[in-house]
């Protein structure tokens, strides 16, 4: 009966970990942990050491961190055009708002060209959709929060080198405007040579 009990525990000391990693230990937390490892204890079961498990998890995600920055600067440093794939659908009626640009998004490195279109966010996507074929991968995402529209539309061809182009388009309410973003990843240095 004891033995049943290990895997929901493990879970919750898992599940623990997870979320005080994700912030600073706190007050709930360690109460959190000391309540687990009461219950195993009366269980006769041993609790996993979670702080030494989050410490160590803490020291690799230091270690990495510095390297990632490091691939990000260098994809975005790193000579070559800066285009999309010439397969790339055309936005209609859109006004590029400055050239198209190496840049760091949400920790990505990806190449980016904002602008604008009278169309609807909806019309966008719709004529982004037309180019859907055998040879990419499709996706849409709609989204309407407080009465801003946002319609995501990606294309991710199939065959190598996979390369992704993403359109979002949003309209906030009383705009007459909707506000684009095209985007495709950028490979770092490190990709494109085992290409």
């Amino acid at each position: 009966m004891k033995a049943y009990f290990l895997p929901f525990l493990v879970l919750f000391a898992l599940v623990f970990a997870g979320l005080a990693n994700a912030q600073d230990t706190d007050n709930e937390t360690e109460t959190a942990l000391r309540q687990a490892d009461e219950a195993a204890k009366k269980m006769g079961l041993q609790m996993p050491d979670v702080k030494k498990m989050m410490a160590e998890d803490a020291q690799e995600e230091a270690k990495e961190q510095p390297n990632a920055k490091a691939k990000l600067q260098a994809a975005i440093s790193a000579p070559g055009p800066v285009a999309f794939p010439n397969w790339t659908p055309k936005i209609p009626e859109f006004t590029p708002a400055g050239p198209v640009a190496k840049k760091i998004v949400d920790d990505v490195a990806q190449i980016v060209q904002t602008g604008t279109s009278p169309l609807s966010p909806v019309a966008l996507a719709d004529e982004w959709e037309k180019f859907k074929n055998d040879k990419y991968q499709f996706s849409r995402m709609r989204s309407n929060i407080n009465e801003t529209i946002t319609q995501t539309v990606t294309f991710r061809e199939l065959e190598d080198p996979h390369q992704e182009v993403t359109m979002k388009a949003t309209r906030a309410p009383r705009e007459k405007i909707t506000h684009v973003t095209l985007s495709a990843p950028l490979p770092t240095p490190a990709e494109a040579k085992e290409e």
